[in-house]
């Protein structure tokens, strides 16, 4: 799988949300998109990553 750009080993099911706690990132902080497949926020399903997905993990910033 990629994450970011990145190519990444991926361990027999994974979940999304357990590849962002690996990575240490609070699901309420970042919007992700899962090849086609986008999800906002701390909406982030309990999906079974596969090799070949393709992940992005962009960080939501606030501002005015």
């Amino acid at each position: 799988m990629t994450v970011n750009g990145e190519a990444r080993p991926l361990t027999p099911g994974l979940t999304l949300p357990a590849l962002l706690r690996d990575l240490n990132i609070d699901p309420a902080r970042v919007a992700v998109a899962v090849n086609d497949d986008f999800y906002p926020g701390a909406r982030v399903p309990e999906r079974t990553l596969e090799a070949g997905d393709v992940i992005e993990i962009v960080r939501i910033i606030g501002g005015g």
